[in-house]
Order: C-alpha cells, then structure tokens, then sequence
C-alpha cells in the first residue's frame, strides 16, 4: 500500500482536517498499527542480542494524587479466611500513570467524531452497549503491540546543549530539536518504529517534595511539558510512519496547546481520531535512558500487551524494552 502524503490530507472530502480515514477501509480498527506486518515485527525482533529487559510501567498510584479529577487507585488485599490464601481487588482510572490512549478517548472536539466516523453515542450512553467492540483498546489485543523501540531521550540531549526549560510547565518541544536529538544519536528511523520521547517529566516530579507533588496536582490552569502542536510535527510524525507514540509526559504534546497551522487542533484529535495512532503517557523512561547512554543504542524490540476489557478506554502500557 502506498501511503499518502500528509499535504494529501483528509482522504475524502467532508472528513475532518488531516484525517486518514478509510486509508486501512471503513471498518478498521487497528489505523497505524496497521504498519506491524509480520515483516516489520521480524525486522524489529533482531534487536534482540543480550536478553536486557526494561520494563517502562510507573507505579499505577506514581502520582501522588491524579490531575483532571481522576479516581486515584484503590488497592484492596483480601483474606480469604480461613485459608492462607489472598485475592486483590484493584479500582482506578487508566489514565492516572503509565498508559495507552485508545481510539475512544479522545475525538475531534468540535465535531463529536472518532476515528473513521465514530460517534460518541455510538462510544458511550445508552446506544454503547451494542458497540462495545468499536475502538475498544482489545482490538490491540490479539496481536499486541509489537516492534522496533526508538527513544529520542530529548532531556540528555537538551542538558548537552546547555539548555534549561521547567521539566513540570508547558515547554513545547520542536520537531528541529527532535530531529537533532535523533542525529546526535546516530538513530534512523525505519518504517514502524514505535517512538519513545523523554521529555523530563519523570525527573521533574521525583525532584518534588511530597507536599509540592500533591500542589503539582492542584496547579490551574494545568501546564505539562510536551511536543509542541503545529502542522510542522503533525507531518513529522506522519512522514516518519511511526506505529504509535509514547513519552513519559502526562499528555504527549505541550499544554496548554498553542497550536500553529492545524486549525486549533490537539495532537490528540489528528493522532487517535485522525489517523488511528495509539498514543503512550506517563512512561517510565528512567532506567531505559540510562542504559541506552550507557550502551550507546537507543533502539530495542519493544512489546506491549493492553488489558482485555472489552470496550475499555484506555490500558496501562504493561510495557518492556528488550536489548
């Protein structure tokens, strides 16, 4: 198949701005995944040479208490007396540590629309039970999510160069600093990779008091470091035919948003519901960026297995680099 090129964006007349829907049919569900042919995984799996493994799961309960409203965990261990036996009993939302948005999370505001036409009836509400199926985060599932890691581990990079920036405010990376972190790498990008960005908010957050991480939490209006909204990086990460991306930042791109050439888009929208592009937050990308310095590889197999909840949302990332 050949891919369109991002000035070709939308497909169809009437679609919304940048969308790609129907380049995978009507009915698909799986967008840039897509790109994980057997092929790709193959290519991807010789990466694999000295049997390392990272894992890049946060705690669930990292944060000391979850921005946006959100239910912090609850963690229940049950006696089942008179037994020595335990069960547990886990209450949260998907979205509070290290984690993958699905298509349902987030749609193109102004519109209601998800990705390939889905409607929030359709998603949520009375109507929703007959479409449990639809862009629920199992249809990634059945054959996880697989391939080739690349970490851009941009705080390395930025503290080389002599830069500072507040690693807990709205700091909006470039696609020029992105593209010069991967050349001060040495990485090339191939057809799927899986994209990892550290951005320093994990050591931003751990560099907190405890007092001050709960007053993180209550900051207003709310500001995250991220990659900067503009038509610039929409195209960059569309050229670069990535299969999902991720950081260890709480919403991917910068916020609050000021977005340059994309209509008052997020990321957001033109990712999961334009294109159908899994997007990871929250990653723990500490101990990863460590040993890629340390061995001068920044590339890995890379596998992740969502949680199988029908029609569930979103998943922790329950992810794993391997050297």
């Amino acid at each position: 198949m050949t891919r369109p090129a991002f000035e070709d964006l939308p497909l169809r007349k009437g679609d919304p701005p940048f969308s790609a829907w129907s380049l995978y049919g009507p009915d698909d569900q799986l967008g840039t995944l897509n790109i994980l042919t057997p092929d790709v995984v193959t290519a991807a799996a010789k990466e694999i040479t000295t049997g390392v493994r990272i894992g890049l799961d946060a705690p669930v309960d990292y944060l000391a208490r979850p921005p946006h409203d959100r239910k912090p965990l609850t963690h229940t261990v049950i006696h089942k007396a008179p037994r020595a036996v335990h069960d547990d009993l886990l209450d949260f939302n998907t979205q509070i540590s290290s984690q993958w948005d699905g298509f349902r999370h987030f749609g193109y505001q102004s519109l209601g629309l998800f990705y390939n036409g889905a409607k929030v009836s359709q998603l949520s509400g009375p109507e929703a039970t007959a479409n449990l199926g639809m862009h629920g985060i199992t249809t990634f599932i059945h054959s996880g999510i697989v391939g080739r890691g690349v970490l851009l581990d941009y705080l390395h990079w930025s503290d080389s160069q002599g830069q500072t920036y507040d690693k807990l405010g709205d700091h909006a990376i470039t696609v020029e600093e992105l593209k010069s972190v991967a050349e001060s790498q040495g990485v090339t990008f191939q057809k799927g990779d899986i994209l990892l960005i550290r951005t320093g908010f994990h050591a931003g957050y751990e560099a907190l008091s405890a007092g001050d991480k709960i007053s993180w939490s209550h900051q207003h209006p709310i500001r995250h470091v991220g990659v900067e909204t503009s038509r610039s990086m929409a195209k960059w990460l569309w050229d670069s035919q990535f299969s999902a991306c991720t950081s260890d930042a709480p919403a991917f791109e910068a916020i609050p948003k000021r977005s340059t050439g994309i209509d008052d888009l997020f990321l957001h929208e033109i990712l999961l519901s334009g294109w159908g592009m899994p997007i990871g937050e929250m990653w723990n990308l500490e101990q990863l960026s460590r040993h890629c310095h340390q061995t001068k590889r920044y590339t890995f197999f890379l596998t992740s297995m969502p949680l199988h909840v029908v029609g569930a949302v979103g998943s922790p990332s329950n992810a794993v680099a391997i050297f």
